[in-house]
């Protein structure tokens, strides 16, 4: 096996171990939810992080056998379903009516912080590698990580301050 495909095979048993590691979080976390949409939200992820392990067990499946880097798309994802537990947060509840126990948010923090990991390790194989195919598929899946993030993010950003958030998100202004 020569060294680059070593560095590939090793990666995707990484990367592999990230998602399902990153899936049983997000179950975790849903478990322990009070909040219902903080709980669609995590489970969510979870899908989509199986989503993920499902394409890396196929492609290391493809290159033990010794073929080339597959062509195997890395998930097409348009973010529609996270976009509609995100929705939930701001839907018919009034700011002063949410709801969401600190562990909740410990989660979300935690759970950025390794969508960033993520995301930094597969731009990183993306830029070593010299197959299009694979710097594709990981530049996709760096794309992926970072909606995630964002995701996170925003939904940290609405439980913790919700007048806030509707302030910059719906540019709520004082007039008068």
């Amino acid at each position: 096996m020569t060294d680059n495909a070593e560095k590939r095979m090793e990666t995707l048993k990484k990367a592999l171990a990230i998602e399902l590691q990153e899936k049983g979080y997000y179950l975790k976390a849903a478990e322990m939810a009070v909040n219902p949409v903080a709980r669609q939200l995590f489970e969510r992820l979870a899908l989509e992080e199986d989503e993920h392990a499902k394409r890396f067990k196929a492609i290391e499946a493809e290159l033990s056998k010794g073929a080339d880097w597959p062509d195997i798309e890395a998930p097409a994802w348009e973010g529609a379903h996270l976009k509609e537990v995100v929705a939930a947060f701001n839907s018919e509840v009034s700011p002063e009516d949410i709801k969401v126990a600190r562990s909740e948010l410990e989660a979300m923090k935690d759970a950025m912080a390794k969508e960033l990991e993520a995301y930094d390790m597969y731009r990183s194989r993306a830029n070593e590698t010299d197959s299009q195919g694979e710097k594709k598929f990981y530049n996709t899946l760096a794309g992926e990580e970072r909606i995630h993030h964002l995701t996170l993010l925003d939904s940290f950003e609405y439980l913790t301050d919700p007048a806030g958030w509707y302030t910059v998100k719906e540019r709520w202004t004082l007039e008068g």
